[in-house]
């Protein structure tokens, strides 16, 4: 027999689980990121909109429904919902999302280099072919505008001068997505610094997807 889904009460603890990883992992700060989940066939937990998420409970989360409408919660949903159904209506496989603003992956864009692809076996096998969206005014329909020719081919995209959206099958899927990017992000970084950045030859990542048994979107 299947595992059941987990209950709402689950959902609320690991999704605030979630959002205090991110910001102990320096991964967002201040009232930045949103986190969401699926919640049943039509319905979506989100954070609050302006809240640090590492002070969240649980029932401050809210619950919209897939046209973006609340339907139970104190607070108002996320400024950046939009990019979160947008995600969901792309991907019916995904469960989860998580919007942070990773320091060395942002860093790149805003110097114009590329992202961290096939980097390290990490890189070709968690994240996959990680994309670039170009700049959109965070908490606007450009935001999702931009977004949406890559989400169908990317669980990880990197939103030019803004942060980065991990999609997973669970919620630790899309943090572990997350803090994965920011770690190849950084060695790509450093590897500038020492002098060049050269990513794994395309044989090479082959070997690395069919030892771990991944095949790329």
């Amino acid at each position: 027999m299947g595992r059941s889904a987990p209950s709402e009460a689950a959902l609320r603890r690991a999704l605030v689980d979630v959002c205090r990883a991110l910001h102990a992992r320096d991964l967002i700060g201040a009232g930045e990121g949103n986190v969401s989940c699926r919640l049943g066939p039509d319905r979506l937990l989100v954070t609050p909109a302006g809240a640090s998420k590492a002070l969240l409970r649980p029932a401050d989360l809210v619950v919209v429904d897939l046209a973006g409408a609340k339907v139970r919660g104190r607070g108002r949903p996320s400024s950046e919902l939009r990019m979160h159904l947008a995600a969901y209506a792309a991907r019916p496989d995904a469960q989860a999302a998580v919007h942070a603003h990773p320091l060395t992956a942002v860093a790149l864009t805003v110097a114009g280099l590329p992202p961290p692809n096939d980097v390290m076996p990490e890189a070709s096998v968690v994240l996959g072919e990680v994309s670039v969206a170009p700049f959109a005014t965070p908490g606007t329909d450009e935001v999702p505008r931009a977004l949406a020719p890559l989400l169908a081919r990317h669980d990880v995209v990197l939103l030019e001068r803004h942060g980065a959206l991990a999609l997973g099958r669970t919620l630790a899927e899309a943090l572990d997505r997350i803090e994965t990017l920011e770690r190849v992000a950084r060695v790509a970084f450093l590897a500038r610094l020492a002098g060049r950045c050269e990513p794994l030859p395309a044989e090479a990542v082959a070997k690395v997807l069919a030892a771990a048994g991944v095949t790329r979107r």
